[in-house]
């Protein structure tokens, strides 16, 4: 339903836009909050994000360094915690009064956009930035903020995954970590190799866990995929196998086992307490930012990274699913223009070497290979060279961005609950992907008998 539309209803029920405005403010200020003005003769630009603790410092050196660029605008950033930021933003563009720039989860970018809530951002472009966005940007990232053919969101952090391997514990099980598995079988049988256990037989250490279908899909060559004509790649042969894959290491490990170790790991994200750091996981795969934190946290941690290896037969190298930080314009912006042009200041469009430093503070993937090969990031790499196995995969074609459906929270629902129902042995992998299938085909049709996008 596009934003007019939504409005004209709106304008009988004048008291709900009040009220909505009342919570913005309400839960904004109460849960969230700004950093002082420094410049209150400029034009403010209100930046809303989710970080916090240390995030929240390094994305305020960010908007530090921009509003000391220039001396038209002053971008005030506000922390929102995660919890319901959505919702907050939905409020916000409704009642009239939203920030001018946010930072969202990629996966509510398409959703956002079908129902008129987002600024097309090639409206806020130069014909010259237009041109170097769209010839600039990776495939995968610039995709992921397309939606209907316009870009509505762009990355100042992309999320692949990627293999941690723990050095020591490969060279003391007799594995050599400089001649990595070429396939997942092969990976497969040191993960079982590096497994440790205790008098009772029970996991003190795992070698190797496989999960999340919905990414591990692209190293099969399939994707959880919705096309343009509405045709469904959902239950495939190729999302079987990886979901097999997943269903039959866990049976040789022991679902009980895994449950049991996972229980006791103390692995909170984000924080030096991650499992791999102290040995827990011998092999893992994780986000690219990891390795701007083993270099605080565990500096003394010798490692190393690796993309996921593909099947023997099937398979394709350097797949990968894009995901991460994306941010967007709201159709009801006040400052638009100031919002773009810190947007263009943090991705390095107008700049990709001045850029590489705000990439490098989060360990964050850049947008372009034009930020990626200035002399900053490049020089970055010497000292955190694991990092190049994110942007190895990040160029290649077989990195994808889930597809730009309005729907798709609904479908990673899906995906979730199936690995999840397969790996528990409450259905088959087959019965599990069948489910997921008819569940989507469902939704899809009420979704278009109510006149929403698709």
């Amino acid at each position: 339903m596009a934003a007019k539309e939504m409005r004209e209803p709106m304008k009988l029920k004048f008291w709900l836009i009040w009220i909505a405005a009342i919570v913005i403010t309400v839960v904004v200020f109460a849960s969230g909050h700004s950093t002082p003005r420094k410049y209150p003769e400029r034009k403010l630009v209100r930046f809303w994000h989710r970080w916090q603790g240390d995030w929240e410092k390094q994305v305020q050196k960010i908007c530090d360094a921009f509003n000391e660029s220039q001396d038209k605008y002053e971008v005030v950033a506000v922390s929102v915690p995660g919890s319901g930021a959505d919702a907050k933003f939905i409020l916000g563009v409704i009642g009239g009064d939203p920030p001018d720039l946010m930072s969202m989860g990629s996966g509510a970018v398409p959703n956002m956009a079908a129902n008129g809530f987002l600024t097309p951002l090639e409206t806020l472009m130069t014909p010259v930035e237009k041109t170097e966005f769209f010839k600039q940007s990776y495939p995968a990232i610039r995709d992921i903020g397309t939606y209907k053919g316009s870009c509505y969101g762009v990355t100042i952090g992309a999320d692949l995954m990627a293999l941690y391997v723990n050095v020591k514990q490969l060279r003391d099980a007799g594995l050599d970590p400089d001649k990595f598995p070429k396939t997942i079988e092969e990976l497969e049988d040191w993960g079982l190799k590096l497994n440790k256990y205790d008098s009772k037989g029970n996991l003190t250490r795992l070698g190797l866990l496989f999960s999340d279908v919905g990414y591990l899909s692209h190293n099969f060559g399939g994707g959880f995929n919705v096309k343009d004509d509405g045709k469904l790649e959902l239950d495939t042969p190729q999302n079987l196998r990886a979901l097999e894959e997943i269903v039959n290491y866990r049976k040789k490990i022991g679902f009980e086992n895994v449950l049991r170790f996972q229980a006791g790991l103390n692995d909170i994200e984000g924080a030096a307490s991650w499992a791999f750091m102290h040995g827990d996981l011998s092999i893992t795969y994780d986000g690219q930012w990891r390795v701007e934190e083993l270099r605080k946290f565990k500096p003394d941690l010798e490692y190393r990274v690796y993309p996921i290896p593909p099947p023997k037969v099937g398979g394709t190298p350097l797949g990968g699913l894009v995901g991460g930080n994306y941010m967007i314009v709201p159709i009801s912006a006040k400052q638009k223009q100031g919002a773009w042009e810190f947007l263009k200041f943090w991705t390095g469009l107008d700049n990709p070497d001045r850029a590489a430093t705000f990439y490098n503070m989060g360990g964050w993937l850049p947008y372009s290979p034009s930020v990626a090969h200035s002399p900053t990031f490049q020089k970055w790499l010497k000292h955190d060279s694991q990092f190049q196995a994110f942007l190895d995969i990040l160029a290649s074609p077989n990195c994808k961005a889930p597809p730009p459906i309005a729907n798709l929270q609904f479908l990673n629902d899906l995906i979730t609950r199936a690995e999840d129902q397969a790996t528990r042995g409450a259905s088959t992998p087959k019965e599990a992907l069948q489910e997921l299938e008819s569940k989507y085909r469902e939704e899809s049709n009420k979704r278009k008998a109510l006149g929403y996008e698709q």
